[in-house]
């Protein structure tokens, strides 16, 4: 039975979507809390969680911690490699 359950999990579980490229999390998240946006292409595009942020100070605040700059220069948010 054990065996059966573990093949049902892996079959109904896809990891490919539940991870995205870094610039995908950003552009999704900044859709939805910036509107209008800009990302630079030195953003390393590794992989990350495909999660949608319930707060822009969630989200900016994600930003943060991996290394990512946000500048808004009226109603355009850009985001780019921290120095």
């Amino acid at each position: 039975m054990l065996p059966l359950i573990s093949v049902f999990l892996l079959t109904s579980v896809d990891p490919i979507k539940n991870f995205v490229s870094l610039k995908t999390y950003i552009s999704e998240n900044a859709k939805i809390h910036c509107g209008v946006y800009f990302i630079d292409e030195t953003i390393a595009d590794y992989p990350r969680v495909n999660i949608k942020e319930k707060t822009r100070d969630d989200f900016f605040a994600y930003l943060d911690t991996i290394g990512v700059e946000h500048t808004q220069l009226g109603g355009y948010f850009f985001f780019k490699k921290a120095k």
